[in-house]
């Protein structure tokens, strides 16, 4: 098995990092990802060279801030074949999913469509306003994603799911969710969090009308985001916060918002993230996306078939096949006395392996298949084979009860 991305992991300074003398394995980039030296580079220059606030300043340094900010949006619109004025900046996924769920003006018999494994931020925006209908679930925690057809009803507004879930790895059959919506003119939001650093995206094949990421898995800062919206969708939205930057005129009579995508970037914006999400962007489309998906799929398919293996190891949604699926796996692993927080624990201190324990922000998904968390493992491009063997070996040896005392 090659690992043709394993030169990228010089660039990744936190991969040097040590727990009690050891070097550590991490497995974890589900939750949050490393950031590359550029990314690093890229907000340090901020910082050092061109401190101003954008579209606002006069000067000089003003407008280089200005000019940085509106390029690192015209890269991430490359990224997702997207116009630069359908971007917005947010500070993650879940502010991108709530500016389009405050702003459709839901009433409470209102329905929005969408799967039970789905992150919180995907669920929660909703149900506070509307009736949230998920599709069904098969005994071993893979949405019925087939089934759509047969859940939308008069009453349906929008149909949401993540492109990858969080929690199950797979790959989710949007196109067909867009279809079925479309049919009926309803919109469909895409949450991208996951699959956005393991898959090309690009959202005129797609067809969705709304899409939302996050910076920080996506090899960016933290407190970035995006939301992607169809003009038309966007301009239909009501407005999620007022003040500086949106509004074009304001005088004693009346004010005058800004056109989309500045009227949703209310107030100064994480000036020096938004350009390090733009850096993080070019460096993986400078890699090739096909490439890391393949690398991603390829260690997917380790870690799944040498997880079949081990006693005691429960997958979720097992029954999807290989090549839906990411580098991604979570699985319960019985072992009496021990939490799944717990295992995850006692890889992180006994083996130094950093992986997911918990819910993942999926509790009904737990909930439904009876199951008190998993452990997750999540890779990334710099990931390597040799790595899943490691942690593959580890809990052969967690399942054989010689480190469980």
């Amino acid at each position: 098995m090659s690992d043709s991305l394993s030169f990228t992991r010089k660039e990744f300074p936190f991969l040097r990092r040590q727990i009690d003398g050891n070097q550590i394995i991490y497995l974890d980039s589900a939750s949050t990802a490393p950031k590359p030296q550029c990314v690093i580079d890229a907000v340090a220059q901020v910082y050092n060279d061109t401190t101003a606030n954008v579209h606002r300043g006069i000067h000089t340094i003003a407008d280089e801030a200005t000019t940085a900010y509106e390029n690192a949006r015209r890269e991430i619109a490359s990224f997702l074949n997207a116009s630069p004025s359908e971007i917005i900046f947010t500070r993650n996924a879940t502010e991108g999913i709530n500016i389009v769920a405050n702003g459709m003006r839901l009433l409470p018999d209102d329905e929005v469509v969408l799967t039970v494994a789905e992150h919180h931020s995907n669920y929660l925006p909703w149900r506070l306003r509307a009736k949230v209908v998920p599709v069904g679930l098969s005994p071993d925690g893979l949405p019925l994603y087939q089934d759509v057809e047969s859940v939308l009803s008069p009453r349906t507004k929008l149909l949401t799911l993540a492109h990858v879930s969080n929690t199950t790895g797979i790959i989710a059959p949007v196109e067909q969710w867009v279809e079925n919506a479309h049919r009926r003119g309803h919109p469909v939001l895409i949450d991208a969090s996951q699959s956005a650093s393991h898959l090309p995206l690009d959202v005129r094949t797609m067809d969705c009308d709304f899409l939302v990421l996050s910076g920080h898995k996506l090899m960016g800062p933290s407190g970035t985001g995006i939301l992607y919206g169809k003009r038309e969708r966007l301009a239909n939205l009501s407005l999620y916060q007022s003040g500086g930057g949106m509004v074009r005129y304001h005088g004693e009579a009346r004010f005058e918002v800004q056109d989309v995508p500045q009227r949703f970037e209310a107030g100064t914006p994480n000036i020096e993230g938004a350009i390090g999400l733009g850096v993080a962007v070019a460096w993986l489309r400078n890699l090739g996306m096909s490439k890391v998906l393949a690398h991603s799929q390829s260690l997917g398919a380790q870690l799944f078939e040498g997880l079949s293996t081990i006693p005691g190891i429960r997958i979720v949604a097992s029954s999807a096949p290989i090549e839906k699926r990411i580098g991604l796996v979570s699985f319960n692993l019985d072992t009496p006395g021990f939490s799944q927080d717990s295992l995850a624990r006692l890889l992180c201190d006994r083996y130094q392996i950093l992986v997911g324990g918990g819910y993942h922000c999926a509790h009904i998904l737990h909930h439904r298949l009876g199951l008190d968390g998993t452990l997750r493992i999540s890779t990334q491009l710099f990931n390597t084979h040799e790595e899943i063997e490691i942690v593959l070996s580890a809990l052969r040896e967690l399942t054989s009860g010689t480190n469980c005392r």
